[in-house]
């Protein structure tokens, strides 16, 4: 996998995790946006990170 698929991706699970957070708030006020996107923010650090071990020490076929 190659970086700019592994930005996409972070990309794309930050957006989703924002948009399907606001939704199940049901709470659409800029304070919500913001907060949902700090957490999304963490959430897609996380996942990159996680992404790129599961690149890094997977075992090549």
């Amino acid at each position: 996998m190659d970086w700019k698929r592994l930005i996409s991706q972070i990309i794309a699970a930050i957006v989703f995790y924002t948009v399907i957070s606001v939704v199940l708030e049901k709470d659409y006020s800029m304070e919500t946006w913001l907060k949902e996107g700090k957490e999304a923010l963490i959430f897609g650090a996380i996942f990159g990170v996680l992404m790129w071990l599961r690149m890094r020490f997977r075992k090549p076929e």
